[in-house]
Protein backbone atom coordinates (compact mmCIF):
# COMPACT_ATOMS: atom_id res chain seq x y z
CA UNK A 1 0.00 0.00 0.00
CA UNK A 2 2.72 2.71 0.25
CA UNK A 3 3.96 2.52 -3.04
CA UNK A 4 0.39 2.67 -4.26
CA UNK A 5 0.09 5.80 -2.06
CA UNK A 6 3.19 7.23 -3.40
CA UNK A 7 2.13 6.53 -6.78
CA UNK A 8 -1.48 8.02 -5.88
CA UNK A 9 0.83 11.06 -5.01
CA UNK A 10 2.89 11.20 -8.35
CA UNK A 11 -0.32 11.13 -10.29
CA UNK A 12 -2.34 13.91 -8.55
CA UNK A 13 0.47 16.17 -8.26
CA UNK A 14 0.79 15.68 -12.24
CA UNK A 15 -3.06 16.81 -12.50
CA UNK A 16 -1.94 19.97 -12.17
CA UNK A 17 -0.37 19.59 -15.95
CA UNK A 18 -1.09 21.99 -18.88
CA UNK A 19 -4.13 19.55 -20.57
CA UNK A 20 -6.16 21.08 -17.48
CA UNK A 21 -5.75 24.57 -19.58
CA UNK A 22 -7.36 23.08 -22.11
CA UNK A 23 -10.70 22.35 -20.84
CA UNK A 24 -13.27 24.95 -20.13
CA UNK A 25 -12.37 27.06 -16.83
CA UNK A 26 -15.74 26.01 -15.04
CA UNK A 27 -14.53 22.28 -15.58
CA UNK A 28 -10.81 22.63 -14.54
CA UNK A 29 -11.31 22.47 -10.64
CA UNK A 30 -14.22 19.89 -10.77
CA UNK A 31 -11.81 17.92 -13.02
CA UNK A 32 -8.89 17.97 -10.06
CA UNK A 33 -11.17 17.16 -7.79
CA UNK A 34 -12.99 13.97 -9.82
CA UNK A 35 -9.50 12.53 -10.74
CA UNK A 36 -8.50 12.63 -7.51
CA UNK A 37 -12.19 10.84 -6.38
CA UNK A 38 -11.15 8.75 -9.02
CA UNK A 39 -7.70 7.03 -8.16
CA UNK A 40 -8.46 6.84 -5.15
CA UNK A 41 -11.62 5.19 -5.75
CA UNK A 42 -9.60 2.71 -7.95
CA UNK A 43 -7.21 2.50 -4.92
CA UNK A 44 -9.44 1.38 -2.61
CA UNK A 45 -10.96 -1.36 -4.67
CA UNK A 46 -6.93 -2.34 -4.74
CA UNK A 47 -7.06 -2.49 -1.07
CA UNK A 48 -11.04 -4.48 -1.16
CA UNK A 49 -9.64 -7.50 -3.64
CA UNK A 50 -11.34 -9.15 -0.96
CA UNK A 51 -14.64 -8.96 -2.57
CA UNK A 52 -14.72 -11.64 -6.02
CA UNK A 53 -15.87 -8.93 -8.33
CA UNK A 54 -13.52 -6.04 -7.41
CA UNK A 55 -11.00 -8.57 -7.88
CA UNK A 56 -11.58 -9.50 -10.94
CA UNK A 57 -11.85 -6.61 -12.29
CA UNK A 58 -8.44 -5.47 -10.99
CA UNK A 59 -6.97 -8.89 -12.14
CA UNK A 60 -7.81 -8.31 -15.77
CA UNK A 61 -6.68 -4.36 -15.60
CA UNK A 62 -3.34 -5.61 -13.88
CA UNK A 63 -3.22 -9.07 -16.71
CA UNK A 64 -3.86 -6.50 -19.40
CA UNK A 65 -1.14 -3.67 -17.87
CA UNK A 66 1.38 -6.42 -18.11
CA UNK A 67 0.70 -7.11 -21.73
CA UNK A 68 1.09 -3.46 -22.46
CA UNK A 69 4.08 -2.68 -20.63
CA UNK A 70 6.20 -5.34 -22.85
CA UNK A 71 5.44 -3.31 -25.90
CA UNK A 72 6.61 0.18 -26.65
CA UNK A 73 4.92 3.13 -26.28
CA UNK A 74 4.87 6.56 -24.87
CA UNK A 75 5.76 6.88 -21.11
CA UNK A 76 3.17 7.35 -18.75
CA UNK A 77 2.03 8.21 -14.91
CA UNK A 78 1.96 5.37 -12.16
CA UNK A 79 -2.38 4.30 -12.31
CA UNK A 80 -3.09 6.64 -15.11
CA UNK A 81 -0.64 5.64 -17.72
CA UNK A 82 -1.18 7.64 -20.73
CA UNK A 83 -4.74 9.21 -19.69
CA UNK A 84 -3.42 12.80 -19.00
CA UNK A 85 -1.31 12.44 -22.44
CA UNK A 86 -4.30 11.62 -24.80
CA UNK A 87 -6.07 14.64 -23.10
CA UNK A 88 -3.74 17.12 -23.54
CA UNK A 89 -3.64 15.55 -27.18
CA UNK A 90 -7.39 15.77 -27.87
CA UNK A 91 -7.20 18.75 -29.96
CA UNK A 92 -4.15 17.29 -32.34
CA UNK A 93 -4.98 13.36 -31.60
CA UNK A 94 -4.42 12.29 -34.95
CA UNK A 95 -1.49 13.91 -35.84
CA UNK A 96 -0.38 12.76 -32.35
CA UNK A 97 -0.95 9.35 -33.11
CA UNK A 98 1.34 9.89 -36.17
CA UNK A 99 3.82 10.87 -34.42
CA UNK A 100 3.43 8.25 -32.13
CA UNK A 101 3.26 5.76 -34.94
CA UNK A 102 6.44 7.52 -36.24
CA UNK A 103 8.29 6.92 -32.81
CA UNK A 104 7.45 3.53 -31.75
CA UNK A 105 6.35 1.89 -35.28
CA UNK A 106 3.77 0.69 -36.19
CA UNK A 107 2.43 -1.58 -33.66
CA UNK A 108 2.60 -0.12 -29.77
CA UNK A 109 0.54 0.49 -26.40
CA UNK A 110 -1.18 3.32 -24.99
CA UNK A 111 -1.44 2.59 -21.32
CA UNK A 112 -4.29 3.38 -19.38
CA UNK A 113 -3.55 1.27 -16.34
CA UNK A 114 -6.56 1.21 -13.47
CA UNK A 115 -9.13 3.51 -14.78
CA UNK A 116 -9.93 2.16 -18.04
CA UNK A 117 -7.93 -1.09 -19.71
CA UNK A 118 -5.81 0.47 -22.45
CA UNK A 119 -5.34 -0.15 -25.91
CA UNK A 120 -2.99 -1.81 -28.45
CA UNK A 121 -2.52 0.24 -31.39
CA UNK A 122 -1.27 -0.95 -34.75
CA UNK A 123 -1.44 0.23 -38.12
CA UNK A 124 -0.29 -2.82 -39.92
CA UNK A 125 -2.60 -4.42 -42.73
CA UNK A 126 -1.80 -7.67 -42.05
CA UNK A 127 -3.18 -6.96 -38.90
CA UNK A 128 -6.10 -5.06 -39.48
CA UNK A 129 -6.86 -8.29 -41.40
CA UNK A 130 -6.79 -10.28 -38.97
CA UNK A 131 -8.96 -7.88 -36.87
CA UNK A 132 -11.46 -7.15 -39.08
CA UNK A 133 -11.70 -10.39 -41.04
CA UNK A 134 -9.63 -13.50 -40.11
CA UNK A 135 -10.58 -13.28 -36.49
CA UNK A 136 -13.19 -10.66 -36.93
CA UNK A 137 -15.54 -12.19 -34.23
CA UNK A 138 -13.01 -11.45 -31.42
CA UNK A 139 -12.92 -7.95 -32.12
CA UNK A 140 -15.83 -6.20 -30.97
CA UNK A 141 -17.23 -2.60 -29.97
CA UNK A 142 -15.79 -2.12 -26.77
CA UNK A 143 -18.20 -0.90 -23.88
CA UNK A 144 -16.74 2.18 -23.32
CA UNK A 145 -18.26 3.39 -26.82
CA UNK A 146 -21.50 2.33 -26.29
CA UNK A 147 -21.35 4.26 -22.38
CA UNK A 148 -19.77 7.51 -23.76
CA UNK A 149 -21.76 7.41 -26.99
CA UNK A 150 -25.27 6.32 -25.30
CA UNK A 151 -27.13 9.81 -25.45
CA UNK A 152 -25.90 10.63 -29.07
CA UNK A 153 -26.56 7.16 -30.70
CA UNK A 154 -28.53 5.07 -28.03
CA UNK A 155 -28.68 1.38 -29.89
CA UNK A 156 -26.75 2.92 -33.45
CA UNK A 157 -25.18 0.65 -35.51
CA UNK A 158 -22.26 2.37 -35.18
CA UNK A 159 -22.70 1.63 -30.92
CA UNK A 160 -23.78 -1.85 -30.96
CA UNK A 161 -22.77 -5.29 -31.77
CA UNK A 162 -23.69 -7.58 -34.64
CA UNK A 163 -24.82 -10.03 -32.15
CA UNK A 164 -27.67 -7.77 -31.91
CA UNK A 165 -30.83 -8.05 -33.54
CA UNK A 166 -31.12 -4.41 -34.30
CA UNK A 167 -27.49 -4.55 -35.85
CA UNK A 168 -29.09 -6.82 -38.54
CA UNK A 169 -32.02 -4.61 -39.12
CA UNK A 170 -30.32 -1.58 -39.41
CA UNK A 171 -27.88 -3.02 -41.14
CA UNK A 172 -30.17 -4.19 -43.77
CA UNK A 173 -32.66 -1.11 -43.97
CA UNK A 174 -28.91 0.99 -44.70
CA UNK A 175 -28.23 -1.54 -47.57
CA UNK A 176 -31.40 -0.53 -48.85
CA UNK A 177 -31.08 2.95 -48.18
CA UNK A 178 -27.65 2.82 -49.71
CA UNK A 179 -28.09 0.42 -52.83
CA UNK A 180 -27.41 1.51 -56.28
CA UNK A 181 -31.14 0.76 -57.28
CA UNK A 182 -31.96 3.41 -54.82
CA UNK A 183 -29.63 6.00 -56.38
CA UNK A 184 -30.94 5.45 -59.77
CA UNK A 185 -34.08 5.80 -58.47
CA UNK A 186 -33.35 8.66 -56.21
CA UNK A 187 -30.98 10.66 -58.99
CA UNK A 188 -33.36 12.62 -60.94
CA UNK A 189 -35.39 14.05 -57.97
CA UNK A 190 -33.57 13.69 -54.43
CA UNK A 191 -30.12 14.34 -56.03
CA UNK A 192 -31.22 16.97 -58.91
CA UNK A 193 -33.12 19.16 -56.45
CA UNK A 194 -30.34 19.06 -53.32
CA UNK A 195 -27.73 19.69 -55.41
CA UNK A 196 -29.62 22.23 -57.58
CA UNK A 197 -30.75 24.34 -54.49
CA UNK A 198 -26.71 24.04 -53.29
CA UNK A 199 -25.58 25.36 -56.52
CA UNK A 200 -28.25 28.23 -56.85
CA UNK A 201 -27.12 29.50 -53.44
CA UNK A 202 -23.14 29.32 -54.01
CA UNK A 203 -24.13 30.56 -58.21
CA UNK A 204 -25.52 33.50 -55.88
CA UNK A 205 -22.64 33.94 -53.60
CA UNK A 206 -20.81 33.77 -56.28
CA UNK A 207 -22.19 36.81 -57.37
CA UNK A 208 -21.93 38.59 -54.96
CA UNK A 209 -18.59 37.82 -53.90
CA UNK A 210 -19.26 36.78 -50.91
CA UNK A 211 -17.42 34.28 -48.73
CA UNK A 212 -19.34 30.50 -47.15
CA UNK A 213 -19.00 28.52 -44.51
CA UNK A 214 -18.28 25.30 -46.71
CA UNK A 215 -18.81 22.56 -44.25
CA UNK A 216 -22.46 24.31 -43.18
CA UNK A 217 -22.77 24.29 -47.04
CA UNK A 218 -22.30 20.53 -47.87
CA UNK A 219 -23.78 19.57 -44.89
CA UNK A 220 -27.07 20.97 -45.28
CA UNK A 221 -26.88 19.38 -49.06
CA UNK A 222 -26.09 16.16 -47.55
CA UNK A 223 -28.38 16.50 -44.66
CA UNK A 224 -31.37 17.44 -47.44
CA UNK A 225 -30.45 14.13 -49.03
CA UNK A 226 -30.19 12.02 -46.02
CA UNK A 227 -33.83 13.28 -45.11
CA UNK A 228 -35.91 12.83 -48.26
CA UNK A 229 -34.41 9.21 -48.36
CA UNK A 230 -34.12 8.49 -45.05
CA UNK A 231 -37.68 10.04 -43.69
CA UNK A 232 -39.48 10.60 -46.87
CA UNK A 233 -39.76 13.88 -46.55
CA UNK A 234 -38.08 17.61 -47.21
CA UNK A 235 -35.78 18.54 -44.19
CA UNK A 236 -37.50 21.07 -41.22
CA UNK A 237 -35.60 24.54 -42.36
CA UNK A 238 -34.64 24.62 -38.67
CA UNK A 239 -32.58 21.52 -39.21
CA UNK A 240 -30.40 23.54 -41.79
CA UNK A 241 -29.32 26.18 -39.98
CA UNK A 242 -25.54 26.67 -38.69
CA UNK A 243 -27.21 26.23 -34.78
CA UNK A 244 -28.48 22.99 -35.69
CA UNK A 245 -25.07 21.83 -37.61
CA UNK A 246 -23.42 23.10 -34.58
CA UNK A 247 -25.62 20.72 -32.39
CA UNK A 248 -23.87 17.30 -33.87
CA UNK A 249 -20.36 19.28 -34.14
CA UNK A 250 -20.99 19.95 -30.12
CA UNK A 251 -22.64 16.53 -28.68
CA UNK A 252 -19.07 15.06 -31.12
CA UNK A 253 -16.95 17.19 -29.04
CA UNK A 254 -18.29 16.55 -25.59
CA UNK A 255 -18.60 12.74 -26.27
CA UNK A 256 -14.76 12.43 -27.56
CA UNK A 257 -13.73 14.26 -24.64
CA UNK A 258 -15.21 11.53 -22.13
CA UNK A 259 -13.04 9.32 -23.29
CA UNK A 260 -9.87 11.13 -21.31
CA UNK A 261 -13.07 11.98 -18.67
CA UNK A 262 -14.07 8.86 -17.61
CA UNK A 263 -15.30 10.82 -14.24
CA UNK A 264 -18.36 11.89 -15.90
CA UNK A 265 -20.02 8.77 -15.05
CA UNK A 266 -20.20 9.70 -11.88
CA UNK A 267 -20.31 13.43 -11.51
CA UNK A 268 -22.12 13.94 -14.42
CA UNK A 269 -24.51 16.34 -12.65
CA UNK A 270 -22.09 18.49 -11.19
CA UNK A 271 -19.80 19.03 -14.77
CA UNK A 272 -20.82 21.79 -16.91
CA UNK A 273 -19.95 19.95 -19.86
CA UNK A 274 -22.43 17.18 -19.14
CA UNK A 275 -25.22 19.18 -18.40
CA UNK A 276 -24.71 21.15 -21.97
CA UNK A 277 -24.78 17.67 -23.60
CA UNK A 278 -28.38 16.87 -22.09
CA UNK A 279 -29.12 19.99 -23.51
CA UNK A 280 -27.76 20.04 -26.82
CA UNK A 281 -28.69 16.23 -27.36
CA UNK A 282 -32.20 17.15 -25.77
CA UNK A 283 -32.51 19.69 -28.50
CA UNK A 284 -31.64 17.25 -31.34
CA UNK A 285 -34.18 14.35 -30.12
CA UNK A 286 -36.66 17.08 -30.00
CA UNK A 287 -36.80 17.47 -33.48
CA UNK A 288 -36.25 13.82 -34.15
CA UNK A 289 -39.04 12.62 -31.87
CA UNK A 290 -41.41 15.63 -33.57
CA UNK A 291 -41.31 13.99 -36.99
CA UNK A 292 -41.23 10.05 -36.02
CA UNK A 293 -44.79 11.11 -34.28
CA UNK A 294 -45.61 12.94 -37.21
CA UNK A 295 -45.50 10.23 -39.13
CA UNK A 296 -46.68 7.60 -36.91
CA UNK A 297 -49.97 10.28 -36.69
CA UNK A 298 -50.22 10.06 -40.27
CA UNK A 299 -51.74 7.38 -43.04
CA UNK A 300 -49.28 4.76 -44.35
CA UNK A 301 -48.09 5.66 -47.86
CA UNK A 302 -48.68 2.34 -49.29
CA UNK A 303 -45.37 1.53 -51.22
CA UNK A 304 -43.18 3.86 -49.26
CA UNK A 305 -39.43 3.16 -49.03
CA UNK A 306 -38.12 5.43 -47.37
CA UNK A 307 -36.56 4.20 -43.67
CA UNK A 308 -38.78 5.83 -41.40
CA UNK A 309 -41.66 4.34 -43.14
CA UNK A 310 -40.47 1.07 -43.17
CA UNK A 311 -39.45 0.87 -39.38
CA UNK A 312 -42.68 2.42 -38.40
CA UNK A 313 -44.30 -0.44 -41.12
CA UNK A 314 -42.46 -3.09 -38.68
CA UNK A 315 -43.20 -1.64 -35.92
CA UNK A 316 -47.17 -1.66 -36.69
CA UNK A 317 -47.33 -4.97 -37.75
CA UNK A 318 -45.09 -6.10 -35.09
CA UNK A 319 -42.37 -8.06 -36.48
CA UNK A 320 -39.99 -6.16 -34.64
CA UNK A 321 -39.93 -4.56 -30.87
CA UNK A 322 -39.25 -1.27 -32.15
CA UNK A 323 -39.82 1.36 -29.44
CA UNK A 324 -39.55 5.14 -30.63
CA UNK A 325 -36.48 5.05 -28.57
CA UNK A 326 -34.82 2.94 -31.21
CA UNK A 327 -36.56 4.38 -34.06
CA UNK A 328 -35.24 7.59 -33.10
CA UNK A 329 -31.36 5.65 -32.40
CA UNK A 330 -31.93 4.13 -36.18
CA UNK A 331 -32.94 7.43 -37.67
CA UNK A 332 -29.54 9.07 -36.11
CA UNK A 333 -27.91 5.93 -38.18
CA UNK A 334 -29.21 7.56 -41.45
CA UNK A 335 -28.32 11.01 -40.50
CA UNK A 336 -24.56 10.07 -39.10
CA UNK A 337 -23.94 7.39 -42.31
CA UNK A 338 -25.94 10.26 -44.83
CA UNK A 339 -24.82 13.39 -43.42
CA UNK A 340 -21.82 13.59 -41.71
CA UNK A 341 -19.50 11.11 -43.76
CA UNK A 342 -20.48 12.40 -47.16
CA UNK A 343 -20.69 15.66 -46.16
CA UNK A 344 -16.67 15.43 -44.80
CA UNK A 345 -15.54 13.29 -47.41
CA UNK A 346 -16.92 16.36 -49.87
CA UNK A 347 -15.21 18.98 -48.19
CA UNK A 348 -11.75 17.67 -48.25
CA UNK A 349 -12.08 17.15 -52.19
CA UNK A 350 -13.23 20.41 -52.51
CA UNK A 351 -10.34 21.81 -49.96
CA UNK A 352 -7.56 19.38 -51.99
CA UNK A 353 -8.63 20.45 -55.44
CA UNK A 354 -8.26 23.73 -54.36
CA UNK A 355 -4.82 23.96 -53.51
CA UNK A 356 -3.65 21.98 -56.39
CA UNK A 357 -4.60 23.76 -60.03
CA UNK A 358 -2.63 21.41 -61.87
CA UNK A 359 -5.47 18.83 -60.54
CA UNK A 360 -8.09 21.73 -60.49
CA UNK A 361 -7.70 21.95 -64.04
CA UNK A 362 -7.22 17.91 -64.97
CA UNK A 363 -10.51 17.49 -63.40
CA UNK A 364 -12.40 20.68 -64.50
CA UNK A 365 -11.61 19.59 -68.03
CA UNK A 366 -12.79 16.21 -67.25
CA UNK A 367 -16.32 17.35 -65.85
CA UNK A 368 -16.69 20.03 -68.94
CA UNK A 369 -16.43 16.71 -71.08
CA UNK A 370 -18.92 14.95 -69.73
CA UNK A 371 -22.22 15.76 -72.17
CA UNK A 372 -24.90 14.88 -69.49
CA UNK A 373 -24.66 14.27 -65.74
CA UNK A 374 -25.99 11.05 -65.35
CA UNK A 375 -25.91 7.64 -63.66
CA UNK A 376 -24.17 6.20 -67.55
CA UNK A 377 -21.43 8.69 -66.91
CA UNK A 378 -20.35 8.72 -63.36
CA UNK A 379 -18.42 5.15 -65.03
CA UNK A 380 -16.09 7.58 -67.29
CA UNK A 381 -14.92 9.57 -64.24
CA UNK A 382 -11.30 8.11 -63.88
CA UNK A 383 -9.82 10.76 -62.87
CA UNK A 384 -12.49 12.20 -60.77
CA UNK A 385 -12.26 8.74 -59.09
CA UNK A 386 -8.43 9.05 -58.63
CA UNK A 387 -9.17 12.66 -56.90
CA UNK A 388 -11.75 11.34 -54.32
CA UNK A 389 -9.42 8.33 -53.26
CA UNK A 390 -6.43 10.25 -52.58
CA UNK A 391 -8.40 12.63 -50.85
CA UNK A 392 -10.09 10.42 -49.03
CA UNK A 393 -6.37 8.84 -48.28
CA UNK A 394 -4.99 11.77 -46.53
CA UNK A 395 -8.53 12.82 -45.18
CA UNK A 396 -10.29 9.80 -44.69
CA UNK A 397 -13.84 10.58 -42.95
CA UNK A 398 -13.95 7.90 -40.44
CA UNK A 399 -10.02 8.90 -39.20
CA UNK A 400 -10.04 6.03 -36.33
CA UNK A 401 -11.50 2.68 -35.38
CA UNK A 402 -11.92 1.24 -32.16
CA UNK A 403 -12.52 -2.70 -31.08
CA UNK A 404 -12.12 -4.50 -27.96
CA UNK A 405 -10.72 -8.42 -27.57
CA UNK A 406 -13.02 -10.64 -26.30
CA UNK A 407 -10.68 -13.52 -26.00
CA UNK A 408 -6.64 -14.13 -25.50
CA UNK A 409 -5.51 -13.35 -29.05
CA UNK A 410 -1.92 -13.15 -31.20
CA UNK A 411 -1.47 -10.97 -34.29
CA UNK A 412 -0.17 -11.92 -37.26
CA UNK A 413 3.27 -9.63 -36.04
CA UNK A 414 3.21 -11.19 -32.74
CA UNK A 415 1.77 -9.23 -30.79
CA UNK A 416 -0.20 -10.19 -27.84
CA UNK A 417 -3.62 -9.45 -27.15
CA UNK A 418 -5.03 -10.25 -23.95
CA UNK A 419 -8.91 -10.11 -23.61
CA UNK A 420 -10.30 -6.97 -22.67
CA UNK A 421 -7.70 -4.82 -24.23
CA UNK A 422 -8.96 -2.25 -26.63
CA UNK A 423 -6.95 -2.30 -29.96
CA UNK A 424 -7.31 0.07 -32.63
CA UNK A 425 -6.11 1.28 -35.55
CA UNK A 426 -6.56 4.77 -37.47
CA UNK A 427 -6.93 5.18 -41.65
CA UNK A 428 -5.20 8.64 -41.01
CA UNK A 429 -2.06 7.47 -39.76
CA UNK A 430 -2.06 4.33 -42.15
CA UNK A 431 -2.87 6.57 -45.29
CA UNK A 432 0.26 8.45 -43.93
CA UNK A 433 3.11 5.98 -43.66
CA UNK A 434 6.23 6.23 -45.35
CA UNK A 435 6.78 2.88 -45.23
CA UNK A 436 3.77 2.05 -47.84
CA UNK A 437 2.89 5.15 -49.55
CA UNK A 438 6.03 7.34 -51.75
CA UNK A 439 5.12 10.53 -51.03
CA UNK A 440 3.16 10.12 -48.54
CA UNK A 441 2.37 13.87 -47.53
CA UNK A 442 1.78 14.70 -51.38
CA UNK A 443 -1.32 14.88 -52.90
CA UNK A 444 -0.86 12.36 -56.49
CA UNK A 445 -4.12 11.54 -57.82
CA UNK A 446 -2.26 10.14 -60.17
CA UNK A 447 -0.54 7.24 -57.97
CA UNK A 448 -4.43 5.33 -58.19
CA UNK A 449 -3.94 5.18 -62.19
CA UNK A 450 -0.84 3.81 -62.18
CA UNK A 451 -0.81 -0.07 -63.72
CA UNK A 452 -1.18 -2.38 -60.95
CA UNK A 453 -1.24 0.00 -57.67
CA UNK A 454 -4.77 -1.37 -56.02
CA UNK A 455 -4.61 -1.27 -52.13
CA UNK A 456 -6.45 -3.73 -50.51
CA UNK A 457 -9.45 -2.85 -47.98
CA UNK A 458 -7.07 -3.56 -44.99
CA UNK A 459 -4.14 -1.67 -46.77
CA UNK A 460 -6.88 1.35 -47.07
CA UNK A 461 -9.44 0.89 -45.09
CA UNK A 462 -11.29 4.11 -45.56
CA UNK A 463 -14.56 2.27 -45.52
CA UNK A 464 -13.77 -0.53 -43.52
CA UNK A 465 -12.87 -4.31 -44.57
CA UNK A 466 -14.26 -7.61 -44.08
CA UNK A 467 -17.66 -8.22 -42.89
CA UNK A 468 -17.90 -4.96 -41.58
CA UNK A 469 -17.08 -2.84 -44.45
CA UNK A 470 -19.50 0.13 -45.48
CA UNK A 471 -22.35 -1.18 -47.15
CA UNK A 472 -22.83 2.38 -48.53
CA UNK A 473 -19.42 2.40 -50.74
CA UNK A 474 -20.79 2.11 -53.54
CA UNK A 475 -23.29 4.54 -53.62
CA UNK A 476 -21.29 7.41 -51.30
CA UNK A 477 -19.12 7.19 -54.92
CA UNK A 478 -21.43 7.31 -57.06
CA UNK A 479 -23.45 10.52 -54.89
CA UNK A 480 -19.74 12.44 -54.93
CA UNK A 481 -19.28 11.96 -58.03
CA UNK A 482 -22.83 13.36 -58.84
CA UNK A 483 -22.45 16.65 -56.60
CA UNK A 484 -18.94 17.46 -57.75
CA UNK A 485 -20.41 17.37 -61.25
CA UNK A 486 -22.98 19.56 -60.33
CA UNK A 487 -20.37 21.97 -58.58
CA UNK A 488 -17.66 21.85 -60.39
CA UNK A 489 -20.04 22.25 -64.15
CA UNK A 490 -20.63 26.23 -62.76
CA UNK A 491 -17.77 26.92 -60.36
CA UNK A 492 -14.55 26.58 -58.64
CA UNK A 493 -13.89 27.30 -54.99
CA UNK A 494 -10.56 29.47 -53.57
CA UNK A 495 -10.00 28.49 -50.10
CA UNK A 496 -9.13 31.53 -48.31
CA UNK A 497 -6.76 29.55 -45.32
CA UNK A 498 -3.26 28.90 -46.57
CA UNK A 499 -2.55 26.88 -43.02
CA UNK A 500 -2.86 23.60 -42.55
CA UNK A 501 -5.91 22.88 -41.05
CA UNK A 502 -6.78 21.24 -37.89
CA UNK A 503 -9.34 18.35 -36.84
CA UNK A 504 -12.53 19.07 -34.64
CA UNK A 505 -12.91 16.43 -32.40
CA UNK A 506 -15.86 14.23 -33.65
CA UNK A 507 -17.30 10.79 -35.71
CA UNK A 508 -16.43 12.00 -38.41
CA UNK A 509 -13.28 14.30 -39.77
CA UNK A 510 -13.98 18.03 -40.05
CA UNK A 511 -11.46 21.22 -39.39
CA UNK A 512 -11.89 22.79 -36.01
CA UNK A 513 -13.80 25.83 -37.21
CA UNK A 514 -15.57 25.20 -40.41
CA UNK A 515 -13.51 26.13 -43.67
CA UNK A 516 -14.28 29.69 -45.19
CA UNK A 517 -14.10 29.62 -49.34
CA UNK A 518 -15.19 31.71 -51.98
CA UNK A 519 -17.03 30.16 -54.71
CA UNK A 520 -16.14 31.51 -58.30
CA UNK A 521 -18.01 31.36 -61.38
CA UNK A 522 -17.02 29.41 -64.18
CA UNK A 523 -19.77 29.59 -66.23
CA UNK A 524 -23.50 31.04 -64.97
CA UNK A 525 -26.00 29.04 -63.33
CA UNK A 526 -29.72 29.41 -63.99
CA UNK A 527 -30.18 28.33 -60.47
CA UNK A 528 -29.00 31.41 -59.13
CA UNK A 529 -30.81 31.86 -55.74
CA UNK A 530 -32.46 35.29 -54.79
CA UNK A 531 -30.29 37.26 -52.23
CA UNK A 532 -32.72 36.41 -49.67
CA UNK A 533 -32.66 32.71 -50.18
CA UNK A 534 -28.87 32.83 -50.32
CA UNK A 535 -28.18 34.30 -47.53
Amino acid sequence: MATINANLHDAITYCQCDFLKTLAPSDVRLDVLLLRTLVAIAVVALSLHCLPRTWAMMAQKRRIASALRSLPGPPGLPLLGNLLQLGQHMHDLHLWKRHLAAVYGPTYAIRVDVVMNGSIVTNKPCNIEHILSTNCSNYVKPQIIQDVCKEVMGQSIFAINPDSPLWACQRKLMANMFSVNSFRKYMDSVFVDAADDALGRLDAAARRHDTVNLETTLLTLTTTIAFRIGFGRHVPEEMTTDAFHGLFREAGAITANRFTRPWYKFAGAILPSEARLRTVVGQIDAALYALIAERKAAPLTPGAVDVLSQLLDQQRRGLLELSDTVVRDTMMTVLLAGRETVASGLLWILYCVSRHPAVEAKLLAEVDAVSSVDYESMGSLVYMEAVMKETWRLFPPTPLELKAAVADDVLPDGTFVPAGVNVEFSPFVMNRDPTRWRNPDVFEPERWLEHGFSPTDFEYPVFNAGKRKCVGQRIAMLQTKFILCKLYGHLRFDILDEKDPTFALGISLFPTNGMAVKPVLRRPSKLSATPASAA
